[in-house]
């Protein structure tokens, strides 16, 4: 979501943005390719393919249906599960979503999941299902769809209202009605344990489409979605907006990877409350004009938003733990000048816990604005001009490579063309360990709506989303695929 308004005098007040920081020179030691992973492009290739039978989808499900992985499925402009249906998709599945100015209905292909409705989409790490473009390999681009949506009776601010990015025509044209198709949420209890979703080993690639300015689809949108929801093991590449997107209820998650997206990584609104454990985000420079929105942040909570208001009723607060958040190493200008991209920003009375985390690659490290209420503890980041609140200790260098600082194996190892990049974001110990290696703590934290697939808080002995490079990696191949744009499905 893009709030063009912040001002840039509003980012570096004193009274706003307190900076712990310490120098750092730059060190010449630590490469960016370093670490000990299969750099080739065979790694993190999937290299599945697609089935040659094909199916197009009906843009209304209104009954239980089953997605089988002998077949390629085929969005064609808006689909919507209705009628307290179930969506189930077998793993090992593909469904591709048809560009705009080729669907039938010349409107934007997505999945939503209506109230009442669910959908169960559970891969393995062997056989992830995937929601990806019908575009070539080579020729996928962000934006090529538009994205996965599911709508749920968890508590909002707002009470029950209609999810952003979708106009009245995209729903009436198939003889639904609006808005009561897309509406999401109460504000009277968060009963929806009888329609619990499911997405494990999922990704979700060139998705996203922007209906109008702050008004967006997202790779996966998420409105009113209650703790019953189980969210694991899902990847968001390439989209033309956020990655993922929280709207009130309190589903929690583990295990998201968002890479190369256009705007915000991780977004909160309309007074979310879930816990995310284990998950990490990276900008990349090299994916197609227009690269960036124009407040791109990894971390972005706000509470009311559309018009952005504060609220005592219920404040966005969600538990944030373990995560790896990161922009660009230079050149980094396409998070500079007029482009405000922040790692981690809290705005708008917002609260929560940002705990156990690493952050770097951003001009401005955090920001807490506008009555923001969030703790914070155990983090490290490293920013280019300003720090920010957010971090126990902290590292500001205007020409020095991020990774100096953070440590990690190979952070920033993306690329849109796919060729050979593997970022890898474990934590170094040697020659001079990591800040990722110690400064945790786990004090005081409450899973605020324990459930789904957080129902314990796991407290490992790092910081970030990943352990030491001699561990083993969580974001395995083939469930994950940094080299999306050379799949060949």
């Amino acid at each position: 979501m893009n709030f063009k308004s912040i001002a840039l005098k509003a980012l570096y007040a004193p009274a706003l943005v307190a900076v712990s920081l310490s120098s750092c020179k730059k060190d010449s030691s630590i490469a960016d390719n370093q670490g000990d992973f299969n750099k080739s492009s065979s790694a993190y290739v999937d290299s599945r393919t697609a089935p040659t039978v094909t199916s197009v989808l009906p843009n209304i499900i209104g009954g239980n249906r089953t997605l089988s992985r002998d077949t390629t499925y085929i969005l064609n402009g808006p689909t919507y599960v209705t009628n307290n249906s179930t969506l189930t998709i077998q793993s090992g599945t593909f469904i591709k979503g048809r560009a705009r100015t080729a669907t039938t209905s010349s409107l934007p292909s997505y999945l939503l999941i209506t109230k009442g409705a669910n959908v169960q989409a559970v891969g393995t790490s062997a056989q992830p299902i995937v929601f990806t473009s019908t575009a070539a390999a080579g020729a996928r681009k962000p934006g090529d769809w538009a994205g996965v949506v599911i709508l749920g009776n968890g508590i909002t601010n707002a009470g029950l209202r209609p999810i952003e990015g979708i106009s009245a025509d995209y729903v009436t044209t198939f003889g639904l009605p609006f808005p009561s198709t897309i509406q999401y949420g109460t504000n009277v209890s968060e009963a929806d344990a009888n329609a619990a979703s499911r997405l494990s080993y999922v990704r979700i690639e060139y998705a996203g489409a922007v209906l109008e300015t702050d008004n967006e689809l997202n790779g996966l949108t998420l409105g009113g979605v209650g703790s019953a929801t189980t969210l694991d093991h899902i990847q968001v590449s390439y989209g033309a907006d956020d990655a993922f997107e929280f709207f009130g209820g309190s589903v929690n998650a583990k295990y998201l990877i968002a890479q190369g997206n256009n705007d915000d990584d991780f977004d909160f609104d309309q007074g979310y409350q879930g816990t995310i454990q284990y998950a990490v985000s990276v900008k990349d420079a090299s994916t197609p004009a227009p690269q960036f929105s124009s407040n791109p942040n990894g971390i972005e909570s706000n509470n009311v938003t559309a018009p952005v208001t504060a609220t005592t009723s219920r404040l966005t607060s969600p538990l944030l733990t373990n995560l790896t958040i990161l922009g660009l190493n230079p050149p980094r200008g396409p998070l500079t000048g007029t482009t405000y991209g922040i790692g981690v920003v809290f705005r708008v009375s917002s609260a929560g816990t940002f705990a156990n985390s690493v952050v770097g690659g951003f001009d401005i490290g955090s920001a807490l604005l506008t009555s923001a209420t969030t703790t914070f503890q155990g983090n490290y980041g490293q920013a280019f001009t300003t720090a920010g609140p957010a971090f126990t200790s902290s590292t500001v260098n205007a020409t020095a490579n991020a990774n100096n600082a953070l440590r990690l194996a190979s952070p920033f190892n993306v690329a849109f063309t796919g060729s050979t990049a593997v970022p890898d974001f474990r934590y170094l110990t040697s020659p001079v360990a990591s800040p990722a290696a110690s400064g945790f703590t786990y004090a005081g934290l409450t899973i605020p709506h324990p459930g789904g697939a957080v129902t314990a808080l796991e407290t490992p002995s790092y910081r970030g989303a990943f352990g030491a490079s001699s561990t083993t990696r969580w974001d395995v191949s083939p469930w994950v695929s940094y080299n999306s744009n050379a799949n060949v499905y």
